[in-house]
């Protein structure tokens, strides 16, 4: 038969109970309880936060927000390049010293673009890159005739650039024989550079020039 527990007739707790609450209500048992519930919450917080804190290493990095006053803008072109592959060749007869109008291909809406919402103009680096190889043109073609110093400033930018980029694709090289002497060179034809596409800037330009090229 189960046990039946009951009040008594004077309406009084059994005495498991009475023992219970006893115990319970010692100001020793409060104060456990209470230490034992804080430390309880601060574990799960700091379990909360540590989690937290993975997952936001977890996500990607929310875009910065500019407001391309002054400096603040981004230092590239907010444009996503593949890698492609470059294979160089000697180019004749494309790009010769007098061939103004080929030359003036290199340069899409003159190489700016509006970014911002006051729509401020900016140079690209690729553009400004062409355009000091084709004042070296220029300058060669009129043969010192007042664009020593604007060739100077493009040829160091050049230098500056190419330190930059560090390419370090290995081109083949080839020995001869020169007056007697084994010579070691190579021209770079053939070999394949790992680059951005240059198309997708190109079209870039083509589809945003600034508002200074269109004046």
């Amino acid at each position: 038969m189960q046990p039946f527990y009951a009040w008594s007739v004077h309406g009084e707790r059994p005495g498991w109970l009475r023992s219970s609450l006893v115990h319970l209500s010692s100001p020793l048992a409060v104060y456990v309880c209470l230490l034992a519930a804080v430390v309880t919450t601060f574990l799960n917080l700091a379990v909360t936060l540590h989690n937290v804190q993975l997952l936001n290493e977890l996500l990607p990095p929310a875009p910065k927000e500019y407001s391309y006053a002054g400096s603040d803008h981004p230092a590239q072109l907010p444009l996503d390049l593949p890698a492609v592959g470059l294979v160089l060749e000697y180019g004749d007869p494309h790009f010769s010293l007098w061939d103004d109008a080929e030359w003036g291909t290199l340069f899409p809406a003159e190489g700016f673009t509006d970014l911002g919402p006051s729509q401020q103009p900016y140079l690209l680096s690729m553009i400004h890159q062409m355009h000091c190889l084709d004042i070296i043109r220029v300058g060669f073609l009129t043969n010192r005739t007042g664009a020593a110093h604007h060739v100077e400033h493009c040829l160091r930018y050049l230098r500056q650039i190419v330190l930059c980029k560090a390419d370090t694709t290995l081109e083949e090289t080839v020995m001869k024989e020169i007056d007697g002497r084994n010579e070691t060179g190579g021209s770079g034809v053939g070999m394949v550079h790992r680059c951005r596409d240059w198309t997708k800037v190109r079209q870039y330009l083509l589809d945003n020039p600034s508002h200074v090229s269109r004046a």
